[in-house]
């Protein structure tokens, strides 16, 4: 939420500063503000990837394996990424997830190609390594 005040505050100082310092300034803001935010989400991910380290394992089966196409909202176009459903068991409790690697809810970037080499690698009825948090086993990954 920073990052946004920061903004703020710095477009309401433009304004008053005039239009060519505002042509100028504002879009070194804008960009930096979007800079600073990719780099926040990515250090989230490296530290949660880095603590999935110390997750235990279990096995697991693949309920659904399927490429799915979502409209992108930046190019108007359609882009390809893999829909990988996993049941596991922890202490007798059953979990589903789809998450595939630990981390990429912070920062993911799918390439339309790699998502049916992905749902290749993890076919309908395969048995799984998944890694847990045993702190909450809901948490997990196929990959570290």
């Amino acid at each position: 939420m920073e990052i946004f005040t920061i903004i703020f505050t710095g477009i309401t100082l433009l304004l008053s500063i005039g239009g060519a310092a505002c042509a100028v300034i504002l879009p070194i803001l804008i960009l930096g503000g979007l800079g600073y935010f990719l780099y926040k989400r990515n250090q989230k991910s490296t530290a949660y990837r880095q603590s999935a380290q110390n997750w235990l394992s279990t096995t697991g089966t693949i309920l659904m394996s399927s490429v799915q196409s979502r409209r992108s909202s930046s190019s108007g176009g359609y882009s390809d990424y893999p829909v990988i459903v996993y049941q596991y068991q922890v202490n007798g409790q059953s979990y589903q997830s789809q998450r595939l690697k630990a981390g990429e809810q912070f920062f993911n970037v799918n390439v339309s190609w790699q998502a049916q080499e992905t749902i290749n690698k993890y076919p309908i009825g395969k048995e799984v390594t998944v890694y847990y948090d045993p702190n909450n086993p809901a948490e997990s990954a196929l990959e570290r």
